[in-house]
């Protein structure tokens, strides 16, 4: 095959933007405001309970997290509901979206020739809002002998996925947020066209200080651009920033806790549409993003060799993030942490006692705040019986490990030692 060079493809010119981007600001910070009324956390709340608060506050409309379909769709928005409608469209196709870590890959020639038409497409993919989720799993094993082998089965108790996107703006239907697009600052230890994370020159990290101070987002798009390297990524990282995870993480462990269930729980906070790559456009920097590239050089053992020849050629640029604050000065864009929590609690609880699996959304806050109506039949006969469980379950305890033969509701994962 040949060792591939990292001289850019030929490409035919393309136009750039009609509208130049404007001077750059002398800040390293561009902020979106927005003057509408946030609520912050002063709203008293009620004592907590055991299980979730016995009389949780009237939930109104806005309180609820939306249905992204129930937004005006009669105005010329973009693609992106959650985009401002005033956004304009990218420029750019994503090259390769990675499935594995949700990286969204662009190369395109005049992403690394054009600082500021680098910067214009930095300031739209900004726009576009990370989307954070709380996920609550529980399970548990079962282990069987069968002769002189044991069969362990991993039981999935309860698998919930809530999202938390619509506490990242003060007004959801106009798109409106505290959006801000920093630089990183001279002591934080970041890739600034490295290959290991350093602190800026001057401020402990190597090469020659400037008395420029703090550069902004488009002096790190005139520098990438500038670059010799001959393979060269600038990553944009869209970050969440003003709540306490910690903090809902223990009330949830609490919560799930408190109905004796005793697996094993595990509570993560992932944000997805969190990273955007672009690479300078050289055929190694495309073969690497191609699959199937990949795959016949992890089956032949190639990578052994290539995989150090590519990390350490390679020069990133991670120095511009997209910062999301949930509060900023004491305020909330959308809602406390106690405050959702008081929200969710209930709804929560009740999808665990019943062992679901899947996305909790505002329908299930309203059904958990809604006297429940009994069915009738055979799908009464089965409400009857989960709650009867329900109800043994927070006496007796469930969900622990378990030898021997048992009865077991959740998903199964089978493994054989």
């Amino acid at each position: 095959m040949g060792n591939p060079k990292d001289d850019a493809l030929a490409e035919p010119p393309s136009p750039s933007l009609s509208t130049p981007l404007a001077s750059s600001p002398s800040s390293a910070v561009q902020l979106q405001e927005t003057s509408s009324p946030v609520h912050g956390p002063g709203n008293p709340n009620p004592p907590f309970q055991r299980f979730f608060d016995e009389d949780p506050p009237e939930l109104q409309d806005s309180d609820l997290p939306p249905l992204y379909s129930d937004l005006d769709h009669n105005l010329h928005t973009p693609v992106d509901p959650l985009l401002p409608r005033n956004t304009p469209a990218l420029s750019i196709e994503p090259f390769f979206v990675s499935a594995r870590t949700d990286t969204v890959n662009y190369i395109d020639r005049r992403l690394e020739s054009d600082p500021d038409f680098l910067m214009s497409q930095l300031d739209i993919l900004a726009a576009s809002p990370p989307r954070p989720f709380v996920t609550i799993r529980g399970h548990h094993t079962e282990t069987k002998q069968k002769g002189d082998k044991s069969e362990t089965n991993e039981v999935i108790d309860f698998a919930l996925e809530i999202e938390l996107t619509h506490l990242l703006f003060t007004d959801i239907a106009s798109q409106m947020s505290w959006r801000q697009l920093v630089t990183a600052g001279n002591f934080e230890k970041v890739r600034r066209g490295t290959v290991f994370a350093t602190r800026a020159p001057g401020f402990g990290g190597s090469g020659i200080a400037t008395d420029d101070g703090l550069p902004s987002p488009l002096e790190w798009c005139h520098r990438f651009c500038a670059s010799r390297a001959g393979l060269r990524v600038f990553s944009l990282q869209r970050r969440v920033v003003g709540w306490d995870f910690d903090l809902v993480r223990r009330k949830l462990e609490s919560l799930v806790r408190d109905t004796n269930y005793r697996g094993t729980l595990t509570i993560d906070f992932p944000i997805r549409n969190s990273r955007v790559d672009i690479y300078n456009n050289c055929l190694t920097n495309r073969w690497r993003l191609t699959n199937w590239i990949c795959w016949l050089f992890m089956l032949s053992l190639l990578f052994i060799f290539t995989w150090p020849w590519i990390f350490f050629r390679t020069k990133r640029f991670e120095t511009v993030s997209a910062v999301w604050p949930m509060s900023k000065d004491g305020r909330y864009a959308s809602m406390s942490e106690q405050r959702w929590y008081n929200m969710w609690a209930r709804t929560i609880q009740r999808a665990v006692l019943r062992r679901r699996q899947g996305v909790l959304d505002q329908g299930d806050v309203q059904l958990a705040e809604e006297p429940e109506a009994r069915a009738e039949g055979a799908l009464g006969a089965i409400q009857a019986g989960l709650e009867a469980m329900g109800a043994v379950n927070q006496s007796f305890g469930w969900g622990g490990d378990t030898n021997g033969h048992s009865i077991g509701i959740g998903r199964r994962i089978t493994g054989t030692n």
